[in-house]
């Protein structure tokens, strides 16, 4: 296993924001972690809007998931 494979993005039950976090052996246990929630975004509204700035009062939806467990993100720049 790469040590890229050992890192994923994660919420935490603490403070709701989000982690970048690494593990090692144990899945369970975190050897480095590092809040994410600010890149999150910012690369969430680059995927969102072709990586650019949104004009005013943009709007756009995301559907992800499978199955049963379907999602419909809209994510729109305020005015």
């Amino acid at each position: 296993m790469t040590m890229l494979e050992k890192t994923c993005l994660r919420v935490s039950p603490l403070t709701q924001k989000i982690q970048m976090v690494r593990f090692g052996k144990d899945p369970r246990v975190a050897l480095e972690k590092k809040d994410a929630t600010g890149e999150f975004w910012q690369a969430l509204i680059a995927f969102a809007f072709d990586g650019k700035l949104p004009e005013k009062g943009a709007a756009c939806a995301i559907e992800f998931g499978s199955g049963d467990e379907q999602y419909s993100l809209r994510l729109e720049r305020k005015l």
